[in-house]
């Protein structure tokens, strides 16, 4: 076993025993179905700031999105921008408004707020049933995760698959939102010290300032092509066009909504401490993103790799001592981990809760003589199962590693955004126009212009494609809204889960 393996693997004993005893902590805090799904509704903001940012910022940020900088270069500076101004502005503009109203209603998830919202059990289900697209977003996690075990620890690609999806099934299993909030504010901490320090690495790797650096960098990317370093890449899968661009900023904005992150809003404890909270995320994003920076070093140290989603690996063993090295490797994993983590939370909510309880028993087809403890206490159960049989269903999707983890990471992201954006923005700010049909309709749309989108190559950015699929929800929902607007079903701003009554 070689130094670098030896450091790795007791970081990542270290790093796991943390992990399992949070979610012996989380495990300890969970005896009902709102536990598992929004811990309780009892969280601080600091500690929520940190979950949501290292939810939202996954592996894809620490070996996607520095594979898009040294496979096409500059114009792969746009997803910082992206994530810098468009996430935090959906992130102000949505979620005061969501937990505000949530106040009331007490709902434990995205479909489960749309259902309670607008009052309708095929709002919650179709919702609930479009969050399954983000077992592409899962897969993801768990595809970069397995290339940690096997580029610094020289394990075959599906031991390493099958070791890090059973990792998070387990302490998710156990702990629920208390597990992921916890795990994932510790894991942020570890993302904030090493993206700063790939970001300050430069320094003593290229014995420059930062502007020398910046241009033996574009010096080496122009060799390889104009396009490199051009505003707009050609060549790119995600930055080729203006329009493409757009896109981005349009879906990263929809990304705020994303249900492993609205739980995490509604598990705040003080509606008024959601501004600490963004703060808490901004200065997370900065740090998580110097990562980037990784991806166009690597074209100066490491050329000519044959697979681009290694490079943070390569650059690292060139720039760093071996601990360092290690720690960049537990941190890779931590990404994956916290995001992963989350989307189990809300699969398994949206199966157990929206489907099961809201539908299934509230209609009378299941549960028929049980108790109110009864059914939350089956609820939780089935919550469990459903995050194994999740896990199991995400590891399927990447037995083989997709080419670029960064774009299939937005198939997901893109599915759920363009059924869930247009009925969410509808009833925070229009609520004149938020109709139950109308809702249904904009889901429906949202969801099938993606698939046609994507499917049939109209657009080949995974994030374009859903940012228009989202604008066609959002059209969608306004005119219908328009045209039921008599109907006498809007969205109530001050509906609750108790007194809620299904219309459709």
């Amino acid at each position: 076993m070689s130094e670098l393996q030896i450091w790795m693997t007791a970081g990542l004993v270290v790093f796991l025993a943390l992990m399992a005893w949070l979610g012996w902590l989380g495990f300890r805090r969970t005896s009902t179905v709102a536990d598992f799904a929004i811990a309780g509704a009892d969280m601080g903001p600091v500690v929520l700031g940190l979950a949501f940012a290292a939810t939202f910022f996954s592996a894809a940020t620490f070996v996607g999105y520095t594979g898009w900088a040294y496979g096409w270069g500059l114009s792969s500076l746009w997803i910082v921008l992206t994530l810098i101004l468009a996430s935090p502005l959906g992130l102000i503009v949505v979620a005061k408004r969501v937990r505000s109203t949530n106040t009331h209603q007490k709902s434990l998830s995205l479909p489960d707020w749309l259902g309670d919202r607008y009052g309708s059990n095929v709002v919650r289900t179709f919702v609930a049933l479009a969050t399954l697209f983000n077992l592409f977003y899962i897969g993801a996690q768990l595809s970069a995760g397995a290339l940690i075990f096997e580029q610094l620890l020289d394990l075959p690609y599906l031991v390493g698959l099958v070791l890090i999806a059973s990792i998070v099934t387990l302490y998710t299993v156990g702990g629920g939102s208390f597990a992921d909030i916890y795990t994932d504010a510790a894991q942020a901490v570890l993302m904030i010290i090493t993206g700063l320090l790939v970001l300050v690495s430069g320094f003593w790797v290229f014995d420059k300032g930062f502007t020398g650096i910046m241009r033996e960098v574009s010096s080496t990317l122009e060799a390889q092509g104009p396009e490199m370093v051009a505003v707009v890449n050609p060549d790119s899968g995600i930055f080729y066009s203006i329009p493409a661009i757009i896109g981005a900023f349009i879906i990263q904005f929809a990304f705020s909504s994303q249900p492993q992150l609205f739980n995490k809003v509604l598990a705040l404890r003080e509606p008024r401490d959601m501004a600490k909270m963004i703060v808490t995320y901004v200065l997370c994003a900065i740090a998580f993103l110097s990562v980037v920076f990784g991806g166009f070093y690597a074209v100066v140290v490491a050329p000519g790799l044959e697979v681009a989603d290694q490079a943070i690996f390569a650059y690292a063993q060139v720039a760093f001592p071996v601990v360092l090295v290690a720690l960049l490797g537990v941190t890779v994993m931590a990404a994956a981990m916290s995001t992963s983590d989350g989307i189990f939370v809300v699969v398994s909510t949206s199966v157990a809760n929206d489907i099961y309880r809201k539908f299934l028993v509230a209609k009378g087809f299941l549960g028929k003589g049980l108790s109110e403890e009864q059914v939350d206490a089956h609820t939780l159960k089935i919550s469990r199962w459903v995050t194994v049989v999740t896990g199991v269903a995400a590891s399927a999707l990447v037995i083989n590693p997709p080419e670029f983890i960064g774009s299939f990471i937005w198939i997901g992201i893109s599915g759920v955004a363009s059924a869930t954006l247009g009925p969410i923005l509808v009833a925070l700010f229009l609520p004149r126009l938020a109709r139950t049909r109308a809702a249904i309709a904009s889901s429906v749309g949202g969801l099938a212009s993606y698939l046609v989108i994507h499917l049939v190559g109209f657009e080949r950015s995974t994030m374009a494609a859903g940012a228009w699929a989202v604008l066609i929800g959002l059209a969608i929902m306004v005119v219908a809204g328009y045209l039921f607007r008599n109907d006498q079903d809007a969205a109530s701003p001050t509906a609750t889960t108790t007194t809620a009554t299904p219309v459709a």
